[in-house]
């Protein structure tokens, strides 16, 4: 008999049980890229402000034989709730998920959110296990993505690209730094993640712009430096704002690969190839600092066609397609 049960984040032995069964089930992406132990133990346990956690694991007798999440956004997006579901292969198909999906809804139900959004990840062009799963319960593609991924031990030459950039971007500068934004760029990156979603293509996801501040700003940038390093660059106006930003994060436990996290260019300031020219900066300082990043992963919409166009230039290949999914609940449903 299957039961649902919440996992202590605080408990290092229920915790590592409850990732290594949620690293077996990712077994079957096109990359092994689910996070280290030694990231998750401090990710998963961490006081973060920014959300509501809860982990499920369902139980076997001692055994977990599959995870779930759910995650309420609690500064903004408050309708709400983050879903994941992962069985390993050899438990599927006897309703593991389906218990687990369950709880992790009335999770969801209780605090009043009514949009669930979740992603799940196939072939390219064909179709998975987690996608046939999430279109059973009642879950709709609301966007969909490429999963990219770039191999630093064989990277087109960049001189061409760099020279490039450099000659269109005319007053513009580039700045980069690591892990720590510079304190008067502060206040900028804070405006523009605040319209951040207004920016990017998110199909028909019922994602809405925050409020970010600088302080918060600072400290979720503090709080994800703890177990991340940023390589970070930005595009500075000829006035001096900060108009164009992208950064890559590579995991402290696992330096072997690394994730693009934002791009943007805000408006007005585009036709300037500062998109490519800060992707430039910070994938060049990967390299710099940590030889031994063997790859960057990425994901962009399939509407974005000149981000796609800029990874392509970088040396990016399509190795997955995500499908972010999404369950409205009418509210009082």
């Amino acid at each position: 008999m299957t039961e649902i049960r919440t996992v202590d984040g605080h408990d290092e032995v229920a915790l590592h049980e409850w990732w290594a069964t949620g690293h077996a089930a990712a077994a079957d992406r096109a990359y092994d890229v689910y996070p280290a132990w030694e990231h998750s133990r401090v990710a998963l346990a961490e006081d973060n402000p920014e959300r509501d956690l809860t982990l499920l694991g369902a139980f076997e007798g001692t055994a977990i034989v599959g995870i779930g999440v759910c995650q309420l956004p609690l500064l903004d997006n408050t309708h709400l709730a983050f879903v994941d579901i992962g069985v390993p292969p050899a438990h599927r198909g006897r309703g593991v998920g389906s218990a687990l999906l369950s709880r992790a809804e009335e999770l969801a139900r209780t605090a009043g959110r009514t949009h669930w959004i979740g992603d799940t990840f196939q072939p390219v062009g064909g179709t998975s296990a987690g996608a046939r799963f999430a279109a059973a319960h009642g879950y709709e593609v609301a966007n969909t993505e490429g999963v990219k991924v770039l191999d630093l031990r064989d990277h087109p030459d960049w001189e061409a690209l760099e020279r490039e950039a450099a000659e269109r971007r005319g007053g513009y500068r580039i700045v980069e730094w690591e892990s720590v934004t510079p304190t008067e760029l502060v206040a900028d990156m804070a405006r523009a993640l605040s319209v951040f979603m207004s920016m990017v293509p998110t199909g028909d996801l019922a994602l809405e712009d925050g409020e970010w501040t600088p302080e918060r700003y600072v400290e979720n940038e503090q709080r994800v430096a703890d177990r991340n390093l940023c390589f970070a660059a930005a595009a500075i106006s000829p006035y001096g704002e900060l108009v164009g930003y992208s950064d890559v994060n590579v995991s402290r436990a696992n330096t072997t690969q690394g994730s693009v996290g934002i791009t943007f260019v805000l408006p007005g300031h585009r036709g300037h190839s500062l998109g490519l020219a800060v992707k430039l900066a910070n994938h060049r300082a990967v390299v710099n600092a940590l030889p031994e990043c063997e790859l960057i992963r990425t994901t962009n919409a399939d509407t974005n066609a000149h981000m796609n166009a800029v990874n392509e230039q970088l040396g990016y290949r399509q190795v997955e397609d995500m499908l972010e999914v999404q369950k409205v609940q009418p509210i009082g449903g």
